[in-house]
């Protein structure tokens, strides 16, 4: 509900930063937790953000560290929290960044680029920095230790000595934790730019359906969006590093190239879908259609054996309106008049 008043207003923003907590407290809705704060950017504005944002904040702290405050005597909190709490921070400078006004403001994708890359040489030095300290180091191990035991558990009863055998060398806290490790580092980034992307998108789209007097009208239309040619370049660049990288082990600075590819691969997928939405706008096909396409090519992106194909295929289709023409506007389609 729209509030007019001032009063009205302060409760709007209350009740969305209250949404955004509720959602990152829950294994499910944790990707979803900013899109509230993005209806609040798009329908009060970046002021109504910042201080979104910054209740959101505080009240995660209060949550976090007030046991610690409570306990004078107990242990000191978690060096994971404090990542947590870095994390958290970035994710909400970012949101602030997409949102800032600007006179001359770029393409959404460039802002999207651009936030992504300063959350990058934040985060990863601060990252390289924590990892040659003895608190993360114990913080780790313990972390990988629990999930180890867990994951025996669940996978193998106490009684199925077999079971416990074979997964046994998988489910190591040192295999977990190299594993999980050298995912996180060349997909980080990555992962940052898709929740930041859906975020923006889904609360641009959510705050659309207000009241009508707001005036609030869509500012991005997915079945136009399209890169540039150039940015090909880095993502050829990028992907011949890792191709190198998988045969030769080049250095752990590889990472780099496995983000930036990513990212630009993310970006490629996103245009290889708008085309195929241009042409079920120009049709005029059910909108019900298009979800089940999504969740259609959702399915197959998490099968194994397939999903990759899916993931790859759908960039390459993309980055293909390099040199094919896909969308022609019924405008300028040629017809048989004359």
């Amino acid at each position: 509900m729209y509030q007019r008043s001032s009063g009205g207003r302060y409760l709007e923003i209350l009740l969305f930063t209250l949404s955004s907590l509720l959602l990152y407290h829950t294994i499910i809705g944790f990707v979803l937790f900013l899109v509230p704060l993005q209806v609040v950017a798009s329908r009060r504005g970046i002021r109504s953000l910042g201080a979104a944002a910054g209740i959101f904040f505080v009240v995660f702290l209060a949550i976090r560290f007030w046991p610690f405050m409570l306990s004078p005597g107990r242990s000191a909190p978690d060096m994971l929290i404090y990542m947590e709490a870095g994390a958290v921070v970035l994710l909400l400078l970012g949101l602030l960044g997409v949102n800032l006004p600007m006179r001359k403001r770029p393409r959404t994708a460039v802002v999207l680029l651009a936030a992504t890359a300063v959350a990058g040489i934040i985060g990863f030095p601060t990252i390289l920095i924590l990892t040659g300290t003895a608190a993360f180091q114990q913080s780790m191990n313990s972390l990988f230790t629990e999930t180890a035991k867990t994951l025996s558990t669940a996978l193998a009863p106490a009684g199925d000595a077999l079971g416990s055998a074979l997964l046994a060398p998988i489910l190591e806290p040192a295999h977990l934790r190299a594993m999980s490790e050298a995912f996180l580092t060349r997909t980080l980034l990555a992962d940052y730019m898709v929740m930041l992307t859906f975020s923006w998108w889904a609360g641009q789209a959510a705050a659309t359906r207000a009241p009508a007097f707001l005036g609030i009208q869509p500012s991005f239309r997915f079945s136009g969006f399209r890169l540039e040619g150039f940015w090909l370049w880095p993502l050829i660049a990028a992907g011949a590093l890792v191709l190198v990288d998988l045969f030769f082990h080049i250095s752990s600075w590889a990472f780099v190239a496995w983000n930036i590819g990513l990212v630009l691969l993310f970006l490629y997928g996103l245009q290889g879908l708008a085309i195929i939405w241009f042409h079920f706008d120009k049709r005029h096909l059910p909108r019900f259609l298009w979800l089940l396409l999504i969740v259609a090519l959702g399915i197959l992106a998490v099968t194994p054996g397939i999903g990759v194909i899916v993931l790859v295929a759908v960039p390459i289709f993309g980055i293909s309106e390099n040199w094919v023409r896909y969308r022609i506007p019924r405008s300028a389609a040629p017809t048989n008049d004359g």
